[in-house]
């Protein structure tokens, strides 16, 4: 099975995936204390960049029903590879106002979606074929948390080194290597056999017949209230930053460290967890990440953070591939990329969703609430899981 496997491919293009976040801790400072922007306005534009993450289901679309030269994701991975490419060398040159923001970002995002979704399809056909229940995905996201670990590190180190308005010039400079490699990979080693029969477009609408299913649109709805519940990640670094007085590189070394144990987490899933029944793991996921909001109610020095991110951080990786490997169970085969588009698209547009209402509350109603909220919103998800399916709401064709 392991050579039947392209382990390589999954493991660069979530490479590429995590290391696209480089220029995020430059923006965040240039936005908020070079423009000073509100926690609403920088979740806003987050929120705009990140359209194509919500509408993958189109991206999905195109690999299962439009194949190129009978091949599902090969010329779309070099495609999208060339276009991160050109956009990032563009930025690094030529810099950021409000309207390249919303125009060559969501580009980008629109190439990483689509080189995700391509991934993704792939991913669910080996997911199913050899019953690997998630262990491929912790593989991806281990990948991606070791792009995560360095975008900590070396993303603090740039935003400390230079000034705002340079530093994420120089992010986005460098983001253009892993694409680059990418490129040249998907060029020389890729393999992907032709698709013997094409899917007509016209049959399309046809795909949408899974949605009558209760049990999808019930998982669904799980997923979105899941998601949408406020965040308060942009409030904590404003708190870290504005009333703590925590330095860059520090905050670089707390996203380091909860990478790190991230990464032990998926590890450990990889291993043990994905063995466990989905319910308890469903159950396990929405009430630690409820207790684990509430200590953040409690952070005195930077110190306290720093432990949180140590003690909490393997559980949330375990909890995070929860989520996905359930994603996985919902699948219908032969709409691997489409459906799991959808299913992801769900998730983005709710979770960015998330972070615009986690700003309005802060800006609002302060820290403290936005914590509470964000608690108790996720306790609300418990009411979905008893009548969610074990790993059967997929749709056999």
């Amino acid at each position: 099975m392991k050579n039947k496997i392209p382990y390589i491919f999954f493991i660069l293009i979530y490479l590429q995936e995590g290391l696209a976040n480089l220029p995020d801790q430059s923006l965040y400072y240039f936005f908020r204390e070079h423009l000073h922007y509100s926690a609403g306005l920088i979740g806003l534009i987050a929120f705009i960049t990140g359209i194509p993450w919500y509408i993958k289901i189109l991206w999905g679309g195109m690999v299962d029903y439009l194949p190129i030269k009978g091949k599902r994701t090969t010329y779309y991975l070099l495609a999208t590879a060339i276009g991160m490419i050109a956009s990032y060398i563009f930025i690094a040159i030529f810099g950021l106002n409000f309207w390249t923001i919303c125009t060559v970002c969501v580009f980008i995002n629109a190439c990483v979606g689509m080189s995700d979704v391509a991934n993704d399809s792939r991913m669910c056909e080996y997911e199913q074929k050899y019953n690997l229940k998630g262990r491929l995905q912790a593989i991806q996201w281990i990948s991606l948390s070791v792009g995560g670990l360095i975008v900590s590190l070396g993303g603090a180190f740039i935003a400390a080194k230079f000034a705002p308005s340079v530093a994420y010039k120089v992010a986005y400079g460098l983001c253009a290597i892993m694409p680059l490699i990418v490129l040249v990979y998907t060029l020389k080693f890729y393999k992907e056999k032709k698709v013997k029969v094409v899917k007509k477009v016209c049959e399309f609408s046809q795909e949408f017949k899974h949605l009558k299913n209760p049990k999808l649109l019930l998982a669904l709805a799980f997923i979105a209230c899941f998601q949408l519940c406020p965040s308060f990640g942009t409030s904590l670094t404003i708190q870290m930053r504005e009333v703590l007085h925590v330095d860059k590189m520090f905050i670089g070394i707390l996203g380091a460290s909860g990478t790190v144990l991230g990464i032990v987490g998926y590890s450990l899933y990889y291993w043990k967890c994905h063995k466990w029944d989905m319910t308890k793991l469903l159950y396990f996921m929405v009430i630690f990440s409820a207790i684990t909001n509430l200590f953040y109610l409690y952070i005195p020095t930077q110190w306290h953070i720093f432990w949180y991110n140590i003690v909490f951080g393997a559980f949330g990786g375990i909890t995070f591939l929860t989520l996905l490997a359930y994603f996985a169970t919902l699948v219908p085969k032969g709409s691997e990329g489409l459906i799991y588009a959808l299913i992801t698209s769900v998730s983005n547009l709710c979770g960015r969703g998330g972070n615009v209402l986690g700003g309005i509350i802060y800006d609002h109603w302060g820290y403290t609430a936005n914590v509470l909220v964000a608690t108790f919103s996720i306790l609300l998800c418990l009411l979905f899981i008893p009548y969610l399916q074990r790993g059967e709401a997929h749709v056999d064709n």
